[in-house]
């Protein structure tokens, strides 16, 4: 049994706020006065876990699993009392001398002792290599890249030896076994012999979260054609999925900050460094999940996203907010659209004012998504652009200030070519609907009856009834609409455009035929589309100019209508309510002129 007293426990139990604790592991929502949530313990899909603030416990009511905020990080970190006792303790802000002593120890466990001792070993004779005859190579490399002595060292940079045999016999030398040099993960026999996988490299050293070496990434100096980059194998204490570099520097800063930031890669840590940024990590390449999330909730800040502004960096971008969001962390993101800069190429090339204001250029992840969405929602099918829709709608739903959600509906309905008056029907549909209903369900039974259609819509789908039946409609079309505003629309009639000009007369199943064997992504959707409003009833029987030219005034006059109500939104985005009052008076006073100088 651990040799301190009880009082220590009652104290910082006393300063530890358990729903604050709990929070840092897993999400909570409030529920009356208790907080409720998944519970760890066991395979939870409806929250059944309580923890009571004023009681300071915590209790699952399928698994039992229950106890103090103590008890949750011993059994969720699955370490010994005392190391939660302190961990605790550090989550709360709480200092006690009692909590330095080494009262207490944990079983060592001497295989995973002998590997931390082999890779800190390992890592200073990296060190010492790079200052070297022989590491002046390596050396100008780092200088190339800015990084002055005081970097190398703070971030235990280094170099390997060409010859990788010495590696190995310098470890021997120091008492390491050929089992655990093999173990740490950078070794492979050549020739019956251990040789470091490493050599000839530049050699950046990656930790754990408590600061010790665990493994390495190596880069070639040469335009060889070896992998650029080479990393250390997973072993018992490198495993990616629960490591992000330079993690056990930024949680001592993040605090103080408020905030920390997810990068690419080692010298975007790097920049931001040389800056006087700390709370910056990187994913060095490793796809970012749910231990990383729970790294980042244990800090208790906001996290800030800045991968790369190309499409594969922002796709990662949304992918990691989205988790983060899924587990009620706090995000923005780095809007980094457009520049094809990293951090370390800005402060190099422009220089630290730059950096810092491509850092505080930061945008939530609502519009974030909505200008990724609507930068690629044109090769999206329509099934694709449904589920975007769909994940917005909880998010829509709990935008209380109705000018911030209305502008958010008019980009979503950009994004993906869908009504505007459809997605806040879904909304409120979905606003309206009991508790266990989600929004996956509101969007399969929601459809928008034919007389509820706006203006737009309906003209639309009318004169394209009459392209699938008319040629000369299709000729109509081609010479007076630039392009429907729906996006299915839009492509049906573009389709219908192409075909014509090559055939002339077709007939409707020539036209399925001809989609069915396109290389359209939604061609599938289009058919449906198309057979949908083949079959609707009471289209007119006749087709003239006098009809096509109906519907073309109908449709120049809806568009010239959004084009002036988007322009609104942006005119009242981030005003007060004195400036929106004003700017909607001035916009009715030019409404009603335009309206009388019609009657006129």
């Amino acid at each position: 049994m651990p040799n301190f007293d009880d009082s220590l426990v009652r104290d910082v139990l006393d300063h530890a706020d358990i729903v604050r604790i709990i929070s840092s592991y897993i999400p909570l929502s409030k529920s009356g006065k208790n907080y409720v949530g998944i519970c760890p313990f066991h395979d939870d899909t409806n929250p059944s876990l309580f923890v009571s603030p004023e009681k300071k416990i915590f209790n699952c009511f399928v698994c039992h699993t229950g106890g103090n905020a103590i008890t949750f990080v011993e059994k969720f970190e699955k370490i010994p009392f005392f190391d939660a006792l302190k961990k605790v303790a550090q989550l709360s802000d709480y200092k006690d001398e009692r909590l330095e002593r080494k009262i207490y120890q944990k079983p060592v466990d001497e295989r995973k002792q002998a590997i931390y001792k082999c890779l800190e070993d390992l890592t200073t004779y990296y060190q010492y290599a790079l200052s070297t005859e022989e590491g002046e190579e390596g050396l100008k490399y780092f200088k190339s890249r800015h990084l002055d002595e005081a970097m190398q060292e703070k971030y235990r940079l280094g170099y390997a030896f060409p010859n990788g045999e010495l590696t190995c016999r310098y470890l021997q030398s120091k008492g390491h076994s050929l089992k655990t040099i093999e173990e740490i993960g950078n070794t492979y026999f050549s020739n019956g012999k251990l040789v470091d996988r490493n050599q000839g490299r530049v050699i950046f050293t990656i930790c754990d979260n408590e600061g010790r070496p665990v493994g390495f990434s190596a880069r070639r100096l040469s335009n060889s054609d070896e992998a650029k980059y080479v990393n250390s194998a997973e072993t018992e204490v490198f495993k990616k999925a629960s490591i992000l570099y330079n993690y056990h520097r930024a949680k001592q800063s993040a605090r103080i900050d408020g905030f920390v930031y997810i990068c690419e890669g080692f010298f975007d840590v790097y920049a931001l460094a040389k800056i006087g940024i700390d709370s910056a990590v990187a994913l060095m390449g490793t796809a970012f999940g749910i231990e990383h999330v729970q790294l980042l909730r244990q800090l208790g800040v906001e996290v800030r996203v800045c991968l790369d502004g190309d499409k594969a960096g922002q796709t990662a971008s949304l992918k990691v907010t989205n988790l983060l969001a899924r587990n009620k962390i706090p995000t923005r993101i780095v809007d980094t659209r457009g520049n094809l800069k990293d951090p370390d190429e800005i402060l190099n090339e422009e220089g630290e004012d730059a950096l810092r204001q491509y850092l505080n250029n930061l945008v939530d992840r609502i519009d974030f998504a909505l200008s990724y969405y609507q930068q690629n929602s044109n090769s999206s099918s329509i099934s694709e652009r449904k589920r975007i829709v769909e994940s917005f709608i909880p998010i829509l739903k709990n935008t209380k200030d109705v000018f911030e959600r209305d502008n958010y509906i008019i980009k979503l309905a950009r994004a993906t070519g869908f009504e505007v008056e459809s997605i806040r029907a879904l909304i409120n549909r979905y606003e309206e609907s009991s508790t266990d209903v989600s929004p996956h369900q509101i969007m399969q039974t929601f459809k928008p009856e034919k007389k509820g259609l706006r203006r737009l819509e309906l003209a639309e789908r009318e004169f394209l009834y009459q392209m699938l039946q008319n040629p000369s409609a299709v000729a109509f079309y081609e010479k007076n609409i630039e392009g429907f505003y729906d996006e299915v629309y839009r492509k049906i009639a573009t389709f219908l455009v192409d075909y014509v000009r090559e055939y002339g007369q077709f007939e409707l199943y020539e036209i399925i035929s001809a989609l069915e064997n396109s290389q359209l992504e939604d061609k599938d959707d289009l058919i449906e589309k198309i057979s949908e409003i083949y079959f609707e009833k009471n289209h007119p029987s006749q087709c003239d100019e006098n009809l096509l030219y109906d519907y073309l005034k109908v449709i120049n006059n809806e568009k010239e209508k959004i084009f002036e109500n988007d322009m609104l939104t942006q005119s009242l985005s981030g005003k007060d309510e004195r400036e929106k009052a004003r700017i909607m008076s001035e916009y009715n006073r030019r409404k009603m002129r335009k309206v009388k100088k019609g009657d006129s």
